[in-house]
């Protein structure tokens, strides 16, 4: 059960505190539609977790499972594989339908009725709680259910009298210099009722918002009574759907709407503060590199933020140069969307190819390009610097052809 989960945590956790700073894995969607798809999550995002060694905890951001309940416990299994203790939000995938999926029945005790709203019967059975909150390293989280059902199958973003309620007593109890880290699946910008959610979170000063869901990685900051607070969108550990052409272990690229690899974000917790980055999935480039017409470079930082900046250095130019943030359609994107293209055969739609990835033209929430002061030729090795107030680093890069 996760609430278990969460009492180990306490345990493990304060312990990982005593030596350093508390690290936490922030994962969204795994998303497994099928015994094929939870393999490609055991080979890929859990195997990974498991045989990292460093992390203290991890949080499922939800979508655990895409509308097949029956894949909750296997899944569940696989979070249990871990070495440290984890816990979950439920997304909106989670939940039994009563209804067919492909011909089969997907709710687990068989029921077959088409009228009946989705509720959270198996989710809590074999995940555990909906909402739950525990202090551990000094942090206290909280975990919540944020999607809000709208008739039988249509949902929004909020949270219900009762959990506002919940949620007011939880943070009235919590120190004011104390971070609250509140979890949940859809985004805190997408709710329905902003004016709701911002009366109930400015009752405390010290705030971090993570969740899941869109599918794309991006930070950004949220005005909340005269402070800034960060929300964090921690991408989708299955990308875009588990689609798209397979790399040499035999798990699909599926490259999400935002141009960052199927990824999450490592957390480090002090007493002062918290740093984040950006981790991709069996890989360890945070950034890609890109110029076009010989003297405009395109980053691409999969964990940028809105406020950030970012400077390059190569050979020959002369010092570091700032390049200013600028969205725009990721390289990666434009470049996926004309290798659909290619994948069109006749009498057969692409999008029923399985390495066809649904992308759109869509700007990047993450992306830097500016013009240089003199030209770079693709493959030429750059260095760059990026930061802002939760996030630093530096990073070599090749330089790619843009397409």
């Amino acid at each position: 059960m996760k609430t278990a989960a969460c009492v180990l945590a306490l345990a493990a956790c304060v312990c990982a505190g005593a030596r350093g700073p508390l690290r936490v894995a922030f994962v969204g969607d795994p998303q497994v539609d099928n015994e094929t798809e939870l393999g490609y999550a055991r080979a890929s995002i859990y195997r990974e977790l498991r045989e990292r060694g460093d992390l203290d905890l991890v949080i499922i951001l939800g979508d655990l499972v895409n509308d097949d309940v029956r894949l909750l416990a296997p899944s569940k299994a696989s979070l249990d594989s871990l070495p440290c203790p984890w816990a979950a939000v439920p997304g909106n995938h989670d939940r039994d339908m009563y209804g067919k999926k492909r011909g089969q029945v997907v709710s687990l005790d068989g029921t077959v009725d088409e009228d009946r709203p989705r509720d959270m019967a198996s989710y809590s059975r074999i995940i555990g709680a909906p909402d739950t909150t525990f202090v551990t390293g000094g942090v206290r989280f909280i975990l919540m259910d944020d999607v809000r059902l709208q008739g039988k199958a249509h949902y929004e973003g909020g949270f219900r009298e009762d959990q506002k309620a919940w949620l007011r007593g939880v943070l009235a109890q919590t120190p004011a210099e104390q971070l609250a880290v509140c979890c949940v699946h859809i985004p805190f910008h997408e709710f329905a009722a902003q004016d709701s959610l911002r009366t109930l979170l400015a009752a405390h000063p010290n705030l971090l918002l993570m969740c899941g869901h869109t599918h794309t990685a991006a930070r950004f900051l949220t005005e909340i009574d005269g402070r800034e607070v960060e929300e964090v969108l921690a991408g989708a550990s299955c990308g875009t759907f588990w689609r798209g052409p397979k790399g040499p272990d035999g798990i699909p690229d599926a490259l999400m709407g935002c141009g960052a690899p199927r990824g999450y974000y490592i957390a480090d917790f002090r007493r002062k503060g918290y740093s984040l980055r950006f981790k991709a999935v069996g890989r360890q480039d945070g950034l890609s590199a890109w110029v076009k017409d010989g003297d405009r470079l395109v980053l691409n930082i999969y964990g940028g933020s809105s406020e950030g900046t970012a400077q390059v250095r190569y050979k020959g130019s002369g010092g570091w140069i700032d390049i200013p943030r600028k969205e725009e359609v990721a390289p990666e994107v434009l470049t996926g969307i004309a290798r659909n293209r290619t994948l069109a055969k006749e009498g057969v739609r692409a999008s029923r190819n399985p390495e066809y990835i649904p992308l759109l033209t869509r700007k990047s929430p993450h992306t830097w390009s500016g013009k240089l002061p003199g030209s770079i030729a693709p493959d030429t090795e750059i260095r760059v610097r990026y930061r802002d107030r939760s996030m630093r680093f530096q990073e070599r890069a090749t330089v790619s052809a843009h397409p």
